[in-house]
């Protein structure tokens, strides 16, 4: 594996610290785990703004870039952004988190290589189960 490889797949593994601490946080701390939850809510939204982001430039990077792609890729951070609005519940701000996720890796795994395929596969299913996680808490 070439060296931007092996740093781009450290980097997304280092990335899913932040999520699998999260959701271990809301459910170790049983009595004020709740706590946990919006630093948990805002890396996610942090990072599918990032994923948007990579989105915006790849685009723009390109001969002829389509503006339809460009309006596509502020919709995921404009989302997010949504869900921290006062009176959404949690539940729904995670939900939503894990569908632009889902979304955003849909977007990239399609016509990507195989290896940035894989990762975000991994990148992707490692956030969406640390968020479904506290998604499903009782």
């Amino acid at each position: 594996m070439d060296r931007t490889r092996l740093t781009a797949w450290a980097l997304t593994l280092a990335g899913l610290i932040p999520f699998v601490a999260g959701a271990a946080a809301v459910w170790l701390d049983r009595d004020g785990g709740d706590r946990w939850i919006g630093p948990l809510a805002a890396y996610a939204a942090i990072i599918l703004s990032f994923l948007a982001g990579t989105r915006w430039g790849k685009e723009l990077a390109g001969r002829d870039p389509r503006p339809a792609t460009l309006i596509l890729s502020n919709l995921p951070p404009v989302a997010a952004w949504l869900t921290f609005l006062p009176g959404v519940p949690d539940r729904l701000q995670l939900l939503v988190l894990i569908g632009g996720l889902l979304a955003m890796l849909y977007w990239d795994a399609r016509g990507s290589g195989d290896w940035y395929a894989r990762l975000r596969w991994v990148a992707t299913i490692g956030a969406v189960l640390s968020l479904g996680a506290v998604a499903l808490l009782p």
